[in-house]
């Protein structure tokens, strides 16, 4: 049986640099304004986006329906 290998973690490499971090003390905050105002940007174009695609629906359906009554 072959014995396991041993993984070693250099920490002076390029993957680990977030560990050597200075500024650890500072904690990024998310401003509570201009959160909501992107939210409730984002839910009036989500808003009018599904409308759209709901009237766009009904439209091809009302058509294949005119088109199969006088069929």
């Amino acid at each position: 049986m072959k014995p396991k290998e041993q993984v070693i973690f250099d920490l002076n490499s390029e993957k680990f640099k977030y560990l050597h971090r200075v500024d650890k003390t500072i904690s990024k905050r998310v401003n509570i304004d201009e959160l909501n105002a992107r939210l409730n940007k984002s839910k009036k174009t989500n808003i009018y986006y599904n409308v759209k695609i709901i009237t766009l629906c009904l439209a091809c359906l009302t058509i294949i329906s005119l088109i199969s009554l006088r069929v």
